[in-house]
């Protein structure tokens, strides 16, 4: 039997808001969250806890979206626009060009729009008011609901989705489902958040709690065929730290050959895990009495179930439209560069393993006192071999 573990109550992040109190006040600050290992698919996921899962389906159908694809989000072009180039590229894998599309996950509808401007009829099912809001104003149907859907029965040429597949409790089924939405000829492209390198590591700073599952090229290769899909292309974006994949149907299931699976790429990811989850509380327990600042603080999440209450934090972000803003369970408000400058902490955490450089090379030159600055990859030195 495979082992979970385990991080206690970890920040349950799944919106941002304007004032340090607003409703719905009942959605708790902090939820369980543990991994564990499906050795069969080499994936490893959260382990599915009733309790989250309730909250999860609650505050899906919140007015409340965190995506990054929506018109107006400083990522949606570059993130967005890679994600159309590779749509162009894989639809010319597919048998037919595509004709119709339907987005399983529609956010601010901005996907959809692309692809509608590449000549495709397009639709989308969400269970958000804010893709319903989107799509009205973009003049596109949305299904208000949760995919697989009765009142989603036509087929299409292309299925595709962008962050979904890891929010499902059944990544399997849930592919396995797209057969019966697809025509003859049809084919499904989607990207999902590649969690290879942080899974190398044991880099928990990839936890979400709406994130069920954590994505490398093995372990989705392996869900895809389990679900009667042949990967036609399978790689990984420059932007926005994600797999994208092209897939088609197969006329039976694949059997995989499960007699060399093993749990060894769990127990090196729990193992690692283990040493930069009590690094960083070392780091946080050295800041008691001063301020610990945080960039990117969405990637320290995973790692304050671990520090003492007391500790002083403050947060820190490029994206100015966070800027002012605040994380549930947390008065905290989140500022930007200039205020990092105008009143520096006195040890400033750089949560970032894609950025770290960039970041702190943005930092130099500029008058920070005695400010002392931590990149990420000190919680993995020495422990990534």
């Amino acid at each position: 039997m495979v082992e979970s573990f385990d991080l206690g109550h970890v920040p349950f992040y799944w919106r941002v808001k304007k004032q340090p109190v607003q409703p719905p006040y009942d959605v708790p600050a902090r939820l369980p969250f543990s991994f564990t290992f499906v050795e069969e698919l080499q994936l490893v996921i959260q382990k599915r806890n009733p309790e989250v899962l309730q909250w999860l389906e609650r505050v899906y159908k919140e007015d409340a979206n965190v995506g990054y694809l929506q018109d107006g989000h400083a990522l949606a072009e570059s993130y967005g626009g890679e994600f159309i180039d590779f749509f162009r590229r894989a639809s010319s894998l597919l048998p037919k060009v595509p004709a119709s599309a339907a987005d399983i996950g529609c956010g601010g509808v901005y996907l959809l729009q692309k692809v509608r401007e590449l000549g495709v009829t397009v639709k989308g099912i969400d269970p958000s008011p804010v893709a319903a809001a989107a799509g009205k104003k973009a003049g596109i149907e949305i299904i208000t609901d949760f995919y697989p859907s009765s009142s989603l029965t036509e087929q299409f040429d292309v299925l595709f989705h962008y962050d979904v597949l890891e929010h499902v409790e059944d990544p399997v089924s849930f592919l396995r489902a797209h057969h019966s939405n697809l025509t003859l000829h049809g084919g499904i492209i989607f990207a999902v958040p590649d969690c290879t390198h942080h899974i190398a590591l044991g880099d928990v700073s990839m936890l979400l709690h709406e994130h069920l599952n954590y994505f490398d090229s093995e372990s989705l290769a392996n869900v895809l065929k389990t679900a009667g899909f042949e990967p036609l292309l399978i790689e990984p974006a420059r932007h926005g730290g994600v797999l994208m994949c092209c897939a088609v149907p197969v006329g039976q299931l694949v059997q995989k050959d499960t007699s060399k699976m093993s749990c060894s790429k769990f127990h090196r990811f729990t193992e690692k895990a283990s040493i930069a989850l009590q690094r960083f509380a070392a780091l946080a327990i050295e800041s008691k009495g001063s301020d610990l600042g945080l960039y990117v603080p969405l990637r320290a999440f995973p790692y304050l179930g671990q520090i003492p209450s007391e500790v002083r934090l403050r947060f820190y972000d490029d994206n100015e439209g966070l800027h002012g803003c605040y994380f549930d369970g947390f008065d905290v408000a989140i500022a930007g560069r200039d205020n990092l400058f105008s009143h520096p902490p006195a040890r400033l955490v750089i949560c970032s393993l894609a950025f770290g450089d960039k970041i702190a090379a943005k930092l130099n030159g500029h008058d920070t006192g005695h400010m002392k600055i931590v990149q990420w990859t000190e919680l993995f030195e020495s422990n990534n071999e």
